[in-house]
Formats: structure tokens, C-alpha cells, sequence
């Protein structure tokens, strides 16, 4: 595995450990409906972590896919 497909492993992970964070705190918020300023900053923290995660394992596949391309004959 290269090191740019170590990246895009490790970030599609780390990317899925947010995601389950999000789904987790919205069916808690389904079912129990927390209020308050903790419950608030959470949830701003969640969706700040998930956007990253998410911008980064999009921005690393597409050097991958880049660097792919430019490798070709």
C-alpha cells in the first residue's frame, strides 16, 4: 500500500468513527430530547469534526486520483 492509499485509508476511518458519532447523537436526539448549552456545543463540535473528516478524505482522493493520472505513459 502506498502512503497516499495509507492516507485515504486511514482518513475513509476516521471519517466513518464521525459519522457513527453523528448518527449516535441524532437518534439520542430522537429519542431524548437533550437541551442546553453542553448538549449544543456537542453537537456544533460533532458537525465541525464530521466536516472535516469529510473535506480531508475527499481532498486526499482526489490527489490520489490525480497523482494516479499523472503517473500514466
Amino acid at each position: 500500500m502506498t502512503t497516499c492509499a495509507y492516507r485515504v485509508a486511514r482518513a475513509a476511518t476516521w471519517l466513518k468513527a464521525a459519522f457513527a458519532v453523528a448518527v449516535g447523537m441524532n437518534l439520542a436526539e430522537a429519542v431524548w430530547d437533550p437541551d442546553g448549552s453542553a448538549w449544543r456545543a456537542a453537537r456544533t463540535a460533532a458537525g465541525v469534526i464530521f466536516t472535516i473528516t469529510f473535506v480531508a478524505y475527499v481532498l486526499l482522493r482526489v490527489l490520489q486520483w490525480h497523482g494516479a493520472r499523472t503517473e500514466r505513459p
